[in-house]
């Protein structure tokens, strides 16, 4: 079932072109229910996007109902990339009035606005996208182009037009500490009848560290062997699946922890490879840390796109985070921390 909602939003949009508005009337839609901007003499309705605009709602509503054609042209106070530009193209709605166009606002920046990297040619966000990827015939470069290309809806996408397997697509960010928390207790419980609290307590703390090195290898190497593909439907089919999807659409709400139907098949693979490697009692600690610092990654992961912060460290990874969505796809794998990113070189370069 396509969401009806987007529907609504895109008719409404439709109608709403080529009308003209006053400056004094944009300046009126200055609230989170209705959320105007200018830019280059063009209106712009981000109302549904406000809440998923990378930097938070709270920047855009200092702003609201104003000119921000300076404000984006500004590379000192925040460099905005082409996909911010895409994004906004995409939500306008009318022209400024001719009495009230100024013609200063027509710059260097303009071109920018009309970045046409998002092919239309392109899976469509509003209809439901295994059909889509499944019945494609992309080539890898086209695919691996768009598909880091971040586009917005402003609500979570349709992934299988079944609704019952769709269920199992969509899953709240509540759902991973009350499913794998259990999970780690029960590994220390059971460890606590083999090993000594001392050894499952560094056997914990080496869990913790190893997660971190894991969440890193698995982000760079599992999710993002994005040029190892072959050519070809069924991989970009896989590859969209696996993580492709979060970089089409980086805010979907439903989709930034990952489902446990997949967790649960992927742990399989690590608890495994713990067995082979450790002895009773240190695996089981090994395991609970890992289980546990999981929990913290998907949970940080989740509110680094939807969370609002005032602790410098977590803006700070926030930022981080975002620049890989919004920026770069090809550094900053860390979520939790840019630690390995630094021991192996794949933190952004100064120039980006």
């Amino acid at each position: 079932m396509v969401n009806t909602s987007i529907e609504r939003s895109e008719s409404s949009r439709e109608s709403s072109v080529g009308k003209t508005v006053s400056r004094e009337e944009a300046s009126l839609h200055n609230s989170a229910e209705s959320l105007w901007m200018i830019y280059n003499n063009k209106v712009y309705d981000i109302t549904e996007f406000a809440n998923d605009h990378p930097g938070g709602f709270e920047w855009l509503a200092k702003f609201a109902g104003t000119d921000i054609t300076s404000l984006l042209g500004d590379a000192d106070l925040h460099e905005h990339s082409p996909v911010a530009y895409d994004i906004l193209r995409s939500n306008y709605i009318a022209d400024i009035a001719h009495s009230d166009i100024w013609e200063e606002a027509e710059g260097k920046f303009s071109s920018l606005l009309y970045n046409k990297k998002g092919s239309p040619d392109f899976i469509d966000p509003a209809k439901p996208l295994f059909k889509q990827i499944w019945n494609s015939n992309f080539s890898k470069e086209f695919y691996l182009e768009q598909v880091h290309i971040p586009r917005h809806l402003p609500g979570p996408a349709t992934f299988f037009e079944n609704e019952y397997l769709e269920i199992f697509t969509r899953t709240p960010w509540y759902v991973i500490p009350i499913f794998w928390l259990p999970v780690s207790a029960y590994f220390y419980y059971l460890g606590l009848n083999i090993a000594t609290h001392s050894i499952m307590l560094q056997s914990f703390a080496f869990g913790v560290f190893l997660w971190t090195l894991l969440e890193y290898g698995i982000h760079r190497f599992v999710f993002h062997f994005d040029e190892m593909i072959p050519e070809g439907t069924l991989s970009q089919v896989a590859h969209f699946t696996l993580h492709g999807f979060h970089h089409f659409l980086p805010m979907d709400s439903m989709r930034l922890v990952m489902p446990p139907a997949l967790s649960v098949f992927l742990s399989i693979f690590v608890y495994s490879f713990m067995c082979a490697l450790f002895p009773p009692g240190v695996q089981h600690g090994v395991i609970a840390g890992l289980s546990f610092t999981y929990v913290l990654y998907d949970e940080v992961h989740y509110w680094l796109h939807h969370g609002q912060f005032t602790v410098d460290y977590i803006k700070r990874l926030k930022s981080y985070h975002l620049e890989h969505h919004y920026r770069t796809y090809t550094y900053g794998f860390g979520i939790t921390s840019d630690f390995w990113d630094k021991i192996f070189g794949t933190t952004f370069p100064v120039n980006k």
